[in-house]
């Protein structure tokens, strides 16, 4: 990993903090947020490395069509 995907990402943070503090969003409905950015960063990787074939990608493959459906 390089010295700047750190950076990268705190100012993503940032940049969503900022634009919901804009929105003047309440605490709950921030952190539901948070969450799910986390959640979609995750997803976002898995897909990554599954694209790379193997028993990750079945397993990921799996987890997208329960999570959103077949099509």
């Amino acid at each position: 990993m390089s010295e700047r995907k750190p950076k990268r990402l705190e100012t993503l943070d940032a940049s969503l903090e900022r634009r919901m503090a804009d929105c003047g969003l309440s605490n709950d409905t921030r952190q539901f947020l948070r969450d799910l950015h986390a959640a979609e960063k995750q997803l976002n990787d898995a897909f990554q490395r599954a694209h790379q074939g193997g028993a990750l990608e079945a397993r990921v493959s799996a987890v997208y069509r329960r999570m959103y459906g077949r099509g």
